[in-house]
This record gives C-alpha cells, sequence and structure tokens, in this order.
C-alpha cells in the first residue's frame, strides 16, 4: 500500500457547498498527539507516505510542527491539501519539513468565499508561497487545483476561473496568459518546476450509503493503495469516507495491521479484483469514474 490519509481535523475555516467538513461549525474534532503517533507507529512498513487530510483544514490544527516533526522523525512522506487561507501563518513550518513532499491548494475554494478582496489576497497569498517555494524547495510539488470546471456552470464561474488562471500564469510563468480549454484527458498543466495547475469537474462525495443502487459492478484502488484513519481513530477503506460507513477497526482498539486484514477488508478487496462492489457505500460512489 503506498499511502494513508490521516484525518488530523475535520473543521474547516471555510463553508464551501461542495464540501461536507462541519466548517466553522458541527461536530469538530482535532486528532491528539497520542492517537497521531500511534497512528503512525501502526503505519511503519505499511505505506511509504500520508495525507493530512480526509475533510478538514490541515493548517488549522494548533499541532501541525509537532506532526509534521513526528513524519520526519519516521521518515514518511507527507502531503497536504488546504484552502490556502493560513498560508502566511504556516510558512516556515512548511517550506522546513524535510519530508513534506506535496501540497495541493484547493484554489477553487476562493470562489465561494463572501468577500471577493479577501479571496484575491489568499490568491497572492497562496502564490507568494509556491513561488518562494520555488527558490527554497525546487523538490516540493505544488498543484493548484481548479476542480470546478462544469459546462452547465454560470458565465461568472467561467469569469472568474479564467482570471485566476491568469493571476496564476503571471505569477508563476511571468506572462498572463488565457486558460487553455478544459480536456478531461489532460487535466494537468505543468506551469515551472514543480508547480502545476490541475483543472477537472466536481465530484460528489459518497455520503449515502443507505440509498438503493443498481450498480454493482466496478472496481476501486482502496486497500490496494491507500487507507484512511479518521480524526477520532477509526480506520477505513477508503479516502472519501468521512462518516466511516467502511470502517474496519480502530488505530487503539484493533491496531492497523489487523484492521487491514479484517474480513470485512478481504471481501472488499477480493470484490474489487473481480470487479464487484459489494458495499453498499462503493455502489454510490462515482469517484472512481473520474479516472475512466
Amino acid at each position: 500500500m503506498k499511502r494513508a490519509y490521516i484525518e488530523i481535523s475535520n473543521a474547516c475555516n471555510l463553508s464551501c457547498s461542495f464540501c461536507p467538513s462541519p466548517g466553522i461549525t458541527g461536530q469538530r474534532q482535532w486528532m491528539s498527539d497520542e492517537l497521531f503517533q500511534t497512528t503512525l507507529d501502526g503505519l511503519q512498513g505499511v505505506v511509504e507516505e500520508v495525507y493530512l487530510h480526509v475533510l478538514g483544514e490541515p493548517l488549522l490544527h494548533p499541532r501541525l510542527e509537532f506532526f509534521l516533526k513526528a513524519c520526519n522523525d519516521r521518515n514518511l512522506k507527507v502531503n497536504i491539501t488546504t484552502n490556502g487561507l493560513l498560508i502566511e501563518t504556516c510558512t516556515s513550518v512548511l517550506l522546513e519539513s524535510a519530508n513534506l513532499r506535496q501540497i495541493n491548494f484547493s484554489v477553487h475554494a476562493l470562489h465561494e468565499m463572501t468577500s471577493t478582496k479577501e479571496a484575491s489576497q489568499a490568491l497572492t497569498a497562496i502564490l507568494s508561497f509556491s513561488t518562494q517555494a520555488m527558490e527554497q524547495r525546487p523538490d516540493l510539488y505544488i498543484n493548484l487545483r481548479l476542480w470546478n470546471e462544469d459546462s452547465r456552470s454560470e458565465p461568472a464561474l467561467h469569469h472568474w476561473n479564467a482570471e485566476t488562471w491568469q493571476r496564476i500564469s503571471a505569477a508563476i510563468n511571468g506572462s498572463s496568459t488565457l486558460p487553455p480549454a478544459f480536456d478531461p484527458r489532460k487535466k494537468r498543466q505543468r506551469l515551472n518546476g514543480r508547480i502545476s495547475l490541475h483543472m477537472d469537474s466536481r465530484f460528489e462525495w459518497p455520503a449515502d450509503s443507505e440509498k438503493e443502487s443498481s450498480r454493482t459492478r466496478g472496481t476501486c484502488q482502496a486497500l490496494k493503495t491507500h487507507c484512511a484513519i479518521l480524526a477520532d481513530g477509526r480506520i477505513v477503506a477508503c479516502c472519501l469516507d468521512y462518516q466511516g460507513d467502511l470502517e474496519l477497526g480502530h488505530v487503539l482498539k484493533d491496531g492497523i495491521r489487523a484492521a487491514l486484514d479484517s474480513p470485512r477488508a478481504r471481501a472488499m478487496r477480493k470484490g474489487f479484483d473481480q470487479r464487484n462492489l459489494v458495499e453498499p457505500f462503493c455502489q454510490n460512489c462515482t469517484f472512481c469514474q473520474r479516472f475512466s
């Protein structure tokens, strides 16, 4: 298995329409130092790298620096997905973390901010960090995501995307060019060094596992390339399973290796190998179709 998603918090400083995160209200959870370290120890020899999110904004966690150091001490590569609103306060911590491999900026989240001025300032900070990283950490992958492409979207969104692309191009390439037409076969545009723009359509979180579905055929990379650990320590099969529908066990009670070899995990893995979706959660998930 290549990677594990560790939800260090499900809390966020935004409440975007496309994300089920509790945002600034709701049942916000924060992973403790003990749980995080036990999780990392359980992942030793199981995965090569970790992603510090399932839901939530990882830069919000007050123990982020400690968590990054714990990953460095165990030689685990780290990937982070963030909306970038706190990037200025975390720049030093991130760039000085030797094992930080990749940062994904969800630039499309800025479009949903109520203040256009604050959204513009946030984009400026993201681009400033990106250019600084090119100088100090040329080994760091940075993905600027515009995951809101939809032919049915209102003209205002297309206009915002075009303006945002031009600002990104000017900051990273030094030239303000028009955005390329969205091509689902070529979603990644390399900008400069290891900085890329990722364009994609919106996707729906597979939240309703109780809904009946006639779709039972299909496959997934869950439990082959990755698994996930929620902020409360539950081990789940899928990086999109923020509610724990596919719970396999608990880090502190069961251990990660035992959970990944549980009867439920083996049944899911066998089903994927035979292109059978054995879980209702998987039958209602459309995310894997983005890669077909």
